[in-house]
């Protein structure tokens, strides 16, 4: 099955990542994952135009040495539109992170099918099938 969109997995908890890229490769999508916002911030600088590159983030707010917020001020500071969806289980981190520009949130724990229809509809938007 070739890959169907390029998505970054953002998270610390390591079974709830290794979950998330297990579950996104078995839809057909490359998978890219940073265990903290530093690692996806470098990730995200070693390309000239990230947005051409990966479709959508799924990024979790609490992280360790640099946060979601960080994160996604950083996009915004750079000026790179990639749609986020931020992932946490307090709502008011959720709150803040729609305040800063995520295009999406998903209260953990999530349902997978939430998150998979959730991929599906925002890089679909991006990347209409032609």
């Amino acid at each position: 099955m070739a890959a169907q969109h390029r998505v970054l997995v953002v998270e610390d908890e390591i079974p709830v990542r290794e979950l998330l890229v297990y579950v996104l490769r078995d839809e057909g999508h490359e998978v890219m994952e940073a265990r903290d916002g530093a690692e996806a911030l470098r990730l995200l600088d070693s390309y000239p135009d990230p947005s051409a590159h990966i479709c959508l983030i799924l990024l979790d707010m609490m992280l360790p040495r640099v946060g979601g917020l960080q994160v996604l001020q950083h996009l915004a500071e750079r000026g790179v539109y990639i749609p986020v969806i931020a992932m946490s289980a307090s709502r008011r981190h959720l709150e803040e992170a729609t305040a800063r520009g995520a295009h999406g949130t998903l209260p953990k724990p999530f349902d997978l099918d939430a998150v998979l229809a959730a991929v599906d509809h925002t890089c679909a938007q991006r990347h209409p099938p032609t």
